[in-house]
């Protein structure tokens, strides 16, 4: 799960709500904040065992017990709406508090193709896919003609740039399915991952596009 002794790891956060909370977990400590109550603290970072699949790091603060659970397995928050890469439990004495954490673009990163357009498979001959890199970066095939731009995550959602496009004509079926691949990724909002690991770019009026990463086809039938 990213925790292993001694390796350097970039902070973790995560975050909760109802009550709201937060968490950040450095190489030196672990820092859990419940909304109204005193921030708590502790160092140095247990060593973590695996418990059904998760990190559990357990730690005594002042005769309480703490225990801070981090799954590998896709959360949403509930008030954003937004996919997190982990779930996370904390007890801290008899409350317990539940959330997500790790950063959001890392569900993104990587390459692919993309399975349905508005719920329809894309024409036979054509490929339509994305990628995105970790400089914020997205480029692919619209069907015909090749994009690239920008995205950008905020905690409001998921928004692309303006997208740039190679400039070849197709048969006037498959231009009418970049056209349609291209206003869906212009007016998306934001992206869901469901349990199958397949992403969902959610643009207006309710239209989709559904991709499965191409690593993933490695071990499809």
């Amino acid at each position: 799960l990213g925790f292993a002794a001694g390796a350097a790891e970039a902070p973790f956060r995560a975050q909760g709500n109802e009550p709201f909370w937060s968490l950040r977990k450095t190489d030196d400590a672990i820092t859990f904040e419940p909304m109204g109550a005193a921030m708590v603290t502790i160092a140095p970072v247990p060593e973590p065992t695996t418990e059904d699949g998760a990190d559990v790091f357990r730690a005594d603060v002042e005769g309480e017990t703490f225990v801070l659970s981090v799954a590998d397995k896709v959360c949403t928050d509930t008030m954003s709406g937004m996919p997190f890469p982990k779930t996370v439990a904390i007890e801290l004495g008899a409350d317990s508090y539940a959330g997500c954490g790790g950063e959001p673009a890392s569900l993104l990163h990587g390459t692919w193709k993309v399975t349905a357009i508005d719920g329809a498979a894309p024409m036979a001959g054509t490929e339509s896919s994305l990628s995105f890199d970790e400089e914020g970066k997205v480029s692919g095939a619209a069907s015909c003609n090749r994009f690239f731009g920008t995205f950008t995550l905020t905690g409001e959602g998921l928004s692309f740039g303006q997208l740039g496009a190679s400039m070849m004509m197709c048969d006037e079926p498959v231009m009418a399915q970049e056209r349609a691949v291209l206003g869906i990724l212009e007016s998306t909002t934001g992206f869901a991952v469901a349990d199958d690991g397949s992403l969902t770019l959610n643009g207006g009026d309710g239209r989709t596009i559904t991709a499965k990463n191409i690593e993933s086809f490695k071990f499809s039938d």
